[in-house]
């Protein structure tokens, strides 16, 4: 049982099918890098998906984010879209230009996170190459979802 966001206890959806499909061959969860320079919206995010099994990182930069993929890599970066610095969309670029893959070898999924979605376009996202986004603080199950099926998605690529 989780909580959700409101702190109520609640069983979490998520598709066990997909977890596993996602340990098959590496015995391990999928990483997922948290890039958000709140803390509180940190680890409200990070409770949801460690409560999913997956192993996550938190840091509160781009740069940070940067030297992380590089040292310990990620399957999943999920990055707050303003950020001080570097900018989620800066961020992503960067990763784009840079070809970084996920431990796995595959794609690394890049998915951003924000309260101020409504003004951006799937055109917008589809050129700077991210994978999903999420409307901030969102449902614990839509973010279990979108982070499923992109790496559902990366693994079948």
């Amino acid at each position: 049982m989780e909580r959700g966001l409101t702190g109520h206890p609640r069983p979490l959806r998520g598709s066990p099918t997909t977890r596993a499909l996602l340990r098959k061959g590496s015995g391990r969860p999928a990483r997922v890098l948290l890039v958000d320079d709140l803390g509180s919206a940190r680890s409200l995010l990070a409770a949801v998906l460690r409560g999913a099994g997956y192993d996550v990182v938190l840091v509160a930069s781009g740069a940070a984010a940067l030297a992380e993929l590089e040292h310990r890599g990620a399957d999943v970066l999920l990055t707050d879209l303003y950020l001080p610095e570097m900018s989620g969309w800066d961020l992503t670029r960067v990763v784009r230009a840079r070809r970084i893959a996920s431990t796995r070898g595959r794609p690394l999924c890049v998915g951003l996170y924000s309260a101020a979605l409504s003004g951006v376009s799937r055109a917008q996202l589809a050129r700077v190459q991210v994978d999903f986004a999420i409307t901030k603080p969102g449902d614990p199950d839509t973010i279990l979802e979108a982070v499923e099926r992109a790496l559902a998605w990366a693994e079948l690529t």
